[in-house]
Order: structure tokens, then sequence, then C-alpha cells
């Protein structure tokens, strides 16, 4: 296996277009790889994604911890496919395309890893490759994966920003608040006016501790048909705890809306949405304890990151996984500027195969 090996399964990749919930060119392309490799691949329900499982290499290693590792196929939106250049041994965009390397590069080095797995005697226990869809969309893809396909242990999830050597462990809890207020005109207070003394009652009255946020990102009136008046207030919670934590919060800013609204006799209409939970797992935990010691095994500096977000991690967490996330080596994710290093991609590979390595012994 060669960078030049890996660089080329990148490229693949990046020349199929693959946004969220257009995921099935991208999806067959995966399948007659494995195919071509001899792996099994299985489909999970729904369009979730993939699955294919390499098993051990012998009847002693079939007693080591299962280990997965994800990635997943979709990327963030772009109006015109990516023109493809490499640039002082960096892989980006000439035009104005997103290069789609979150998470292609992590695509790529788990397709480089298994077809090497499969051509190699190297001694190993079971590993599985994760691939999911619509992560872009609220993680979609790993909430409805079928994990009666899965036999992991515990796994690692390629999909951080940064050179390889990056460990995400720990993660918020992240939640969608959304508020309707709606009063008939003519009314005493116009419904943008008892809005904005709902939110100023929350943040005089609410302390919110440490690690706690609350932020409106968007908020809108309209006139409606019938004449009345609708505001929108499109909200998020986020805090460095468990769901358990947050609950007593969350309800008090609710409260205070419905309090409002009937103070005013305006209609307060409201939806929480679940975006990710929580999880944490500290570096005594097995999972950071492999990772730790691939990477100084190659001779990679391990660096702690914090990432605001929330990745695929995040679900397998919460569906009883421990998973942690490592860099894929890509830049400026999301922007018209991402890039990739050829070397990074040869790096998240032989760290992936370093990772079973340990595994197995």
């Amino acid at each position: 296996m060669t960078q030049a090996h890996v660089q080329e399964l990148f490229l693949e990749l990046v020349a199929i277009p693959s946004k969220s919930g257009q995921e099935q060119e991208i999806m067959a392309h995966i399948q007659t790889f494995f195919k071509k490799i001899g792996i099994e691949v299985k489909t999970s329900k729904q369009q979730a994604g993939l699955v294919a499982t390499i098993p051990a290499t012998n009847q002693e290693l079939e007693q080591t911890p299962v280990i997965a590792f994800s990635a997943h196929l979709d990327t963030a939106t772009s109006v015109d496919p990516p023109e493809v250049i490499i640039t002082n041994g960096y892989i980006e965009t000439a035009n104005r395309a997103l290069l789609g390397a979150d998470d292609k590069a992590g695509v790529a080095a788990m397709l480089a890893v298994a077809k090497y797995l499969s051509k190699n005697a190297e001694p190993h226990g079971q590993v599985e490759f994760i691939f999911t869809t619509k992560e872009e969309e609220g993680l979609i893809g790993a909430k409805l994966f079928d994990l009666d396909l899965v036999d992991a242990t515990f796994g690692y999830c390629l999909d951080a920003p940064g050179s390889v050597g990056g460990i995400i462990h720990t993660s918020k809890t992240h939640l969608q608040l959304d508020f309707w207020i709606e009063v008939a005109m003519p009314h005493e207070k116009s419904a943008i006016q008892i809005a904005r003394d709902a939110m100023k009652k929350i943040h005089k009255n609410l302390a919110f501790r440490d690690g706690i946020a609350w932020q409106v990102y968007h908020f809108g009136g309209e006139i409606l048909e019938n004449g009345n008046e609708k505001v929108t207030i499109l909200s998020e919670f986020s805090a460095d705890s468990p769901l358990k934590n947050c609950l007593l919060y969350v309800d008090q800013i609710k409260q205070i809306f419905i309090e409002t609204g009937v103070t005013y006799k305006a209609d307060v209409q409201d939806v929480t949405h679940m975006s990710y939970h929580y999880f944490s797992l500290t570096e005594k935990n097995h999972v950071y304890k492999i990772a730790s010691k691939a990477m100084q095994a190659l001779e990679i500096t391990p660096k702690r990151l914090k990432l605001e977000g929330g990745t695929d991690a995040n679900v397998f967490n919460d569906r009883g996984i421990p998973f942690i996330v490592l860099s894929a080596g890509f830049e400026n994710p999301h922007t018209t500027s991402e890039r990739i290093a050829s070397t990074e991609l040869d790096k998240l590979t032989k760290l992936i195969l370093e990772i079973i390595k340990i595994t197995a012994n």
C-alpha cells in the first residue's frame, strides 16, 4: 500500500457527487469495491449506510474485541462539481466548489486499509467499516443505522478536521428549541415585543452555569393570511454535561415563553428536538489508550481537541458502542478553501492499520 494508492482512492471518491440524501452512487461504488476484494457488505435499512466486515484471521483472534471505524459518505452541499488540483502536495479545488474531504478522507483511508488486509496475512481480529449517510443533515444515517449488523466492542469515527493525531473524546449535549408566538391584530403588544420580553426574562432570571449556553440564531416575524402576526424563534441549547443535567434549564426556558404568552394573551407553541447527546471517554478508557499507543508507535503526537458540532460518534456512544473521534487530516471543512495533504491521507491509513494491529495484540 502506497501513498499514491490512497490518494487515487480519494480522488475517485471526490469525483462522485454525494450530497446528503443522494448517496446512492457512492454507495454503489463502495459495494463494487468490496465485492472485487472479496469482502462482505451489508446494507442498513432506510438507506442509512453500509457496513463491511472483515473476519478475524484465525480462531484465536476471534476472541479479541471487534473494532469498528466509521466515516460518512455525504458531503456539504456545493453548487458546482469540484475541479480538483494538487498543489505542493495538497489536494484542493481550482473553483468555488467544496472538495468533500469531509469525510471522503476517512472513507478513502478505510477502503485502503480494507484492500491491504484482504491481500496480506497480517494477523487481526474482526474489523468493521461503517459508512453512514445524511451525516450533514443532523446525523440521520447513524441514528437510523441498523446496529444489528454491527458487532463492534468499540470504534473510531474518522471525521475531525486537522492533522492526523487529533483526538476528540468528549462532546456536548445539543438541543434545538423552537418557539412560535402568534397574536391577533390589533393587540396591546406585538408578537415581536412579546418574544423580546420573554428572551429578556430568560437572560435576566436564568443563571446558566459554566458549560451551558442558549443562543437564538433566527428571529423573524410575518403577517399571516388571517391578519394575525406570528414570530418564529429558532434557538440552540448546548451543555458540557448529560441531558439529565440540562432538563431543568430547558424547562425553565420553555416556561418563561409560555408564561409571557399567557400574560399577553398570545398563543405560544414550542418544539424541542434532540440534535445529539453528550459523551465523554477518559484517557483511561480502552478505546482512547489504543489510539494513543498507535500514535506513539507511528511517532504521531496525540493532541486532544474540542469540536463544537456533533459527529456520528455521538450517536454510536448513545447507542452503547464507545467511540472517539479522530482527525482525518482535512482542513477548512465546509468552505471553498477545503484541502488535504496527500501525506495526511497516508498517515490516517497507517494509523488505522496500527490501531487494528494493537487491538489484535
